[in-house]
């Protein structure tokens, strides 16, 4: 695999970690929230969180997605002769779903906080 295309899956999974990070926590988000007594709170502790996992995520993504899913991409296609394709699109999800998933990870960590903290406080 060359290096242009090992740079062009590493951005084009990162956007599409952003895309689907957003589209996650529009689709939680307001669930996770609803019913609880401060809600502003919950929803700025998710934002906390969202950022403190913003630096892990991008690490995660291109060290442990990068490596699983361009090595998935290649043994997934090599059968039908298509190894060399399939390690760009692994190395391209492989980011994506791992950047989502620790940015994620990290707002639902924040309003789980958030609610242990308001449980408390009761």
């Amino acid at each position: 695999m060359g290096s242009s295309a090992t740079w062009i899956s590493s951005a084009v999974g990162l956007i599409a970690g952003i895309a689907f990070m957003y589209l996650g926590a529009k689709a939680a988000v307001p669930r996770m929230i609803v019913g609880a007594r401060d809600p502003r709170l919950l929803l700025r502790l998710a934002l906390a969180g969202t950022l403190i996992a913003l630096l892990p995520a991008l690490f995660l993504s291109l060290v442990v997605g990068a490596t699983l899913g361009g090595a998935w991409g290649r043994q997934l296609l090599a059968p039908y002769g298509l190894a060399a394709s399939g390690a760009p699109l692994g190395l391209a999800l492989g980011i994506a779903l791992v950047f989502a998933g620790v940015v994620l990870a990290g707002t639902a960590a924040g309003i789980a906080l958030g609610r242990a903290f308001l449980h408390l406080r009761r």
